[in-house]
C-alpha cells in the first residue's frame, strides 16, 4: 500500500459532463478501470444547486504514473481551457500535504470544497 489522499473537485454540472465525456474518449480501448466516465460515478458525489462535488477517499494520486489519474488531470485541463469554473483539493497523509487549486470564476459553484483537518464540503 503507498502513499494515499483524499481528493475532492467541485464544478458546475456541465463542467463534470465535460470531464467524464473527456475521461470516456481517452480510456476507450485501454485496459483499466477509469475512476470516472459517464457510467462510472466516483467514489464520492453530491450534488446541488447545478454544481457537483466528487472525488475519492484513500487513493494514490500520482499524476503520470497512473493513467486513470492522469485522464482525470487531462480532464481538468479541458476545463481550463473552456474557463469553466472547478476548485481541486487534496489533502495528503502529512500535515502539510494540502494541494488547492481553482479555475474560473468559483464564486459561481454553489457548493465548494476547502483544504482543512477533513475535507468539508458546504
Amino acid at each position: 500500500m503507498g502513499y494515499r489522499s483524499e481528493v475532492r473537485i467541485a464544478t458546475t454540472r456541465d463542467g463534470y459532463d465535460l470531464m467524464c465525456d473527456r475521461i470516456d474518449f481517452i480510456s476507450s480501448g485501454l485496459n483499466s478501470l477509469p475512476l470516472m466516465g459517464s457510467n462510472r460515478r466516483p467514489g464520492f458525489f453530491k450534488e446541488e444547486g447545478g454544481c457537483v462535488v466528487f472525488g475519492w477517499d484513500g487513493i494514490d494520486w500520482c499524476v503520470g504514473l497512473f493513467c486513470d489519474v492522469t485522464n482525470v488531470e487531462e480532464a481538468l485541463g479541458e476545463l481550463d481551457e473552456q474557463g469553466i469554473p472547478y476548485e481541486f483539493c487534496r489533502i495528503g497523509e502529512g500535515w502539510d500535504d494540502v494541494e488547492f487549486r481553482t479555475n474560473g470564476d468559483n464564486e459561481d459553484l454553489s457548493i465548494h470544497v476547502e483544504p482543512s483537518v477533513a475535507i468539508e464540503v458546504f
